[in-house]
């Protein structure tokens, strides 16, 4: 069956939705050479409108996931994207229509986002809802693509990018925001961190009913040690985390899910009530029994969505991160009945801060580290829960209410001295979150190559551009072609093959 692609704003501009697979070999490289020395995989996940939903509607959530992988091996790349085929994407697939209806769903406005639960029938009834369409990381020689709420993780070939199906640990994962429906349905963290020496993986879910966040230490051997939070301040949307040598560092910020708010008020599931404190979860990494240490700020509200790194240092933990002045997502305070969805940057503005915690007396204070909008940080993945100095972003400036990014930036973070590249000005594009390859597996931190997707989607077109962390004020090394507009990805990660 054929639809017409819905005229939305989630639909439009760097948003159109790429709905073929494609492989290119031996993709053209138009500037420059790809660094010989790199053998990896740059893997990126994204939600990609196929059909409209059971009830006609189109929330961003609800869309399939695809992945594009960027193969790189002795100065070669080979792209590919394919859609990850999730039991909803099966079951779909052999209907030929949307089979899932949402409870916030039929708004047909900004309240829909697929965060409530699917209206079960003969056909869903056992079928989880999730569409793995945030993020796709690296673990125990696969590559795991997860959503934020509502399906399993979902194994990837690396090479081949086929979908190899939910991961066998699935079924020792706690329940999310959603019941499950079947052995093996879960979630888990979309923003997960590892050590990059044991290969473990520290991941969570999290829910709207105590125990409000549930925490997973995936070994890699596929055993899962589990501890549920039941003295959680309160529930909070526990998108992404810091992790230190000794602790899974999580904030409990005052952006609330509620999905009560969907049925009973006929809202949108998400809050933001400035009322409640921010609090600071030191979680033991090594000792799932462990005392949990509970540290209740007096931060303004304020909302981190996407963490840097942090360091410990002479009793002090310094958490860094884009801080946003509130979630860059629509509130009912926001928009009336009917108004359009609005678009993440665009409502909300984020500049790289610092929350520093003095360990003695349990005191923290914020510092904003720059007057450039930020976001989408990454960093030398081999560190994490190390410490670190280098710190990897995409640099903007300030629209309206929001921000418009353009730029590369690469941060010292003892010295906070900045390298910045603009890669485009006045241009309709997208930079997108990029990714840090190391020049060696044993390459100090920081040292490597910095490859940033870029998709021109006005000329239909779209580009990978790798710099070198030397100095990337010089402009990529090289320059990757695709002939096609790159679909909307959010986030991604590197695999090492060396």
């Amino acid at each position: 069956m054929g639809y017409p692609l819905p005229d939305e704003t989630a639909l439009k501009g760097a948003f159109t939705p790429m709905r073929f697979e494609a492989t290119v070999e031996e993709c053209i490289v138009s500037q420059g050479e790809i660094p010989r020395e790199l053998s990896g995989g740059f893997y990126r996940t994204g939600p990609t409108w196929k059909r409209p939903t059971e009830q006609g509607t189109n929330p961003l959530l609800s869309m399939d996931g695809m992945v594009q992988g960027l193969v790189l091996d002795n100065g070669r790349a080979d792209f590919r994207n394919r859609w990850i085929r999730t039991p909803k994407y099966l079951l779909e697939e052999t209907h030929q229509r949307g089979m899932f209806s949402w409870t916030d769903g039929g708004f047909h406005d900004w309240r829909d986002f697929a965060y409530g639960d699917v209206e079960r029938n003969r056909f869903n009834r056992c079928t989880p809802q999730g569409t793995n369409n945030i993020n796709i990381f690296p673990f125990a020689g696969e590559m795991v693509a997860a959503g934020e709420q509502g399906g399993a993780p979902i194994a990837i070939d690396p090479l081949t990018l086929e979908t190899k199906g939910i991961v066998p640990w699935s079924t020792q994962l706690s329940t999310g925001l959603h019941e499950k429906v079947t052995y093996g349905d879960a979630c888990f963290a979309a923003h997960p961190k590892w050590d990059h020496e044991t290969g473990v993986l520290y991941g969570w879910n999290y829910r709207d009913t105590a125990p409000f966040v549930t925490m997973h230490t995936v070994h890699p051997d596929g055993t899962i040690d589990s501890r549920d939070l039941w003295d959680a301040p309160y529930n909070t949307v526990a998108h992404d985390i810091w992790l230190t040598p000794e602790w899974v560092v999580m904030p409990f910020q005052p952006f609330t899910i509620d999905k009560a708010k969907i049925t009973d008020r006929k809202l949108g599931i998400w809050g933001w009530d400035e009322s409640l404190p921010i609090v600071i979860a030191l979680i033991p990494r090594d000792d799932v029994n462990a005392k949990v240490r509970w540290i209740k700020t007096d931060l303004p509200a304020q909302y981190v969505m996407h963490t840097m790194s942090a360091n410990v240092e002479n009793g002090k933990l310094t958490l860094d991160a884009p801080i946003f002045n509130r979630p860059p997502f629509p509130f009912e305070q926001d928009f009336a009945e009917g108004d359009d969805i609005a678009l993440f940057f665009s409502i909300a503005k984020s500049y790289l801060g610092r929350w520093t915690i003095d360990l003695d007396t349990g005191a923290a204070k914020m510092e904003q580290l720059s007057d450039r909008p930020s976001e989408l940080p990454k960093v030398d993945e081999r560190f994490y829960g190390k410490g670190y100095t280098w710190g990897f972003q995409v640099g903007g400036v300030v629209k309206r209410k929001g921000m418009s990014m353009n730029s590369l930036v690469v941060t010292n973070m003892k010295t906070m001295s900045d390298q910045v590249y603009q890669i485009r000005s006045g241009e309709p594009a997208a930079v997108l979150e990029s990714t840090f390859a190391p020049r060696s597996p044993d390459s100090p931190e920081g040292d490597g190559f910095i490859i940033v997707p870029v998709s021109w989607w006005a000329d239909k077109r779209g580009e990978y551009q790798i710099f070198d962390t030397h100095d990337i004020t010089q402009g990529p090394v090289a320059t990757i072609e695709l002939p096609f507009a790159m679909g909307w990805t959010p986030h991604g990660h590197w695999m090492d093959f060396r």
